[in-house]
């Protein structure tokens, strides 16, 4: 008896991986363009400084906690993205599809992000994995999107995030949603059955 009921292209269609493939390049790019336009902690304020953008690097894992551990983060991350794919074509029914693609865009983004030094504006990024930086290099995900955040919560601004977090949050609350649906969906046509 086969563990996945469907082959890998029946679950991950090519509309589903190209959408995955220019999710990611578009997360790479903005994160390449702030890198080359702004120095660490700069900002640019917008919106009377509601949203701002500014330049920092996250080296840990979720809202910049545990810094200073990219080896471990990296790891935890492909194993995540094993994980996430293995998940997804044992149980290719579950959960809305794009919100999948999502989920993956920023998974991809993230990962990616983390294999290359960023090197002050105007000399780029080069790829590797290191601790030993120079003088104005940094390693770990690239965060710039900054928002303002109510002084009476944990956070005095919420942390910076990118676009491949918007996507992992966006795909997440997509799959939510659609899958209590779907349970809804089955409790009702249950309850009819009998």
């Amino acid at each position: 008896m086969p563990v996945f009921k469907k082959s890998f292209w029946e679950v991950f269609r090519p509309s589903y991986l190209i959408f995955i493939a220019i999710g990611v390049f578009i997360d790479l790019l903005s994160k390449y363009l702030i890198v080359q336009n702004f120095k660490l902690h700069d900002g640019l304020d917008v919106f009377g400084g509601v949203f701002r953008i500014t330049l920092t690097f996250n080296t840990g894992y979720v809202f910049g906690l545990f810094q200073d551990n990219l080896l471990p983060s990296i790891i935890t991350t492909g194993i995540a993205i094993i994980i996430l794919f293995i998940y997804r074509l044992a149980f290719h029914d579950q959960g809305n599809a794009w919100g999948w693609n999502l989920v993956l865009v920023g998974a991809f983004g993230n990962f990616i992000d983390k294999f290359f030094v960023k090197m002050p504006p105007g000399r780029g990024i080069k790829f590797g994995i290191t601790t030993n930086l120079a003088k104005g290099e940094y390693a770990g995900v690239v965060d710039f999107l900054d928002f303002d955040w109510p002084d009476f919560l944990y956070f005095e601004r919420w942390p910076a995030f990118n676009f491949a977090d918007s996507c992992i949050s966006v795909g997440l609350v997509i799959l939510i949603i659609s899958m209590h649906l779907e349970e809804r969906r089955k409790a009702k046509e249950g309850i009819h059955e009998n």
